[in-house]
């Protein structure tokens, strides 16, 4: 593969998670194609009677950061970014679950 990035707009870019670990060792950056597919998801919570464009556009302007913090933490972890990007979502889930 002569690619450099592999930033898929489809869901499930890559198989297997193994896939990551081969991405990496290849010297080749993958983008979860859940994190850069998020802005329609984003979008949707915020629809309603009460929809606000001005909120759930600055929602979507965080995925830039996101996408930021996982390409980093993958980085100082050595791990694949798609077991970054799942790290730092398990991580945000249990935060938003704890009480």
């Amino acid at each position: 593969m002569r690619a450099l990035v592999i930033a898929g707009s489809a869901n499930n870019q890559l198989a297997e998670e193994r896939h990551g670990d081969a991405l990496m060792r290849a010297g080749k950056l993958y983008a979860p194609d859940h994190l850069i597919n998020a802005a329609g998801v984003i979008n949707i919570s915020y629809e309603g009677p009460d929809y606000d464009r001005e909120r759930a556009l600055a929602h979507v302007s965080r995925i830039e950061d996101t996408m930021s913090t996982v390409f980093h933490r993958a980085k100082i972890e050595n791990i694949p970014t798609n077991l970054a990007a799942d790290h730092i979502a398990e991580e945000r889930f249990r935060r938003s679950t704890e009480g």
